[in-house]
């Protein structure tokens, strides 16, 4: 009995794995907000909605982000000027799972946590001494 409930258990741990991998690849990931801290100042406007500060048209506001079952990942923007980030000769980036953690082969250190049908990440800007933390959170479509 005890040999049958440990083959169950690890039959639905590779099931949720496999069930996870298809949820985040089977989607594109849209940003819906971007909020730095402490507050920062771009231009004539200062605030901590990092979307509005850099505008509507911005890379920033129109980016999304796309895990192929392959195990690629592209990054994509359309706002002005965007397509300057993009270098045909690079290496594919690639992505690995670790539980909720998504990690890129471009930035080990860098993860994205997801949640459901919402992935987040942080990471850290610093600009004339000021270290800014910058929380992007992107929603499936």
């Amino acid at each position: 009995m005890k040999n049958i409930l440990l083959m169950l258990a690890i039959c639905i741990l590779f099931s949720c794995k496999k069930n996870s991998n298809h949820e985040l690849s089977s989607k594109n990931w849209r940003i819906t907000s971007s909020t730095i801290t402490p507050a920062m100042t771009i231009g004539s406007k200062t605030g901590t909605d990092y979307l509005a500060l850099m505008g509507p048209q911005s890379c920033e506001a129109t980016m999304e982000l796309s895990f192929a079952a392959d195990g690629t990942f592209t990054q994509t923007s359309n706002g002005a000027l965007c397509d300057l980030y993009y270098d045909p000769k690079s290496k594919p980036v690639t992505w690995s799972r670790n539980n909720d953690r998504i990690v890129l082969s471009s930035s080990p250190d860098f993860s994205f946590i997801q949640s459901g049908n919402t992935l987040s990440s942080t990471s850290y800007i610093t600009t004339d001494g000021t270290t800014y933390t910058l929380v992007r959170v992107y929603k499936a479509k």
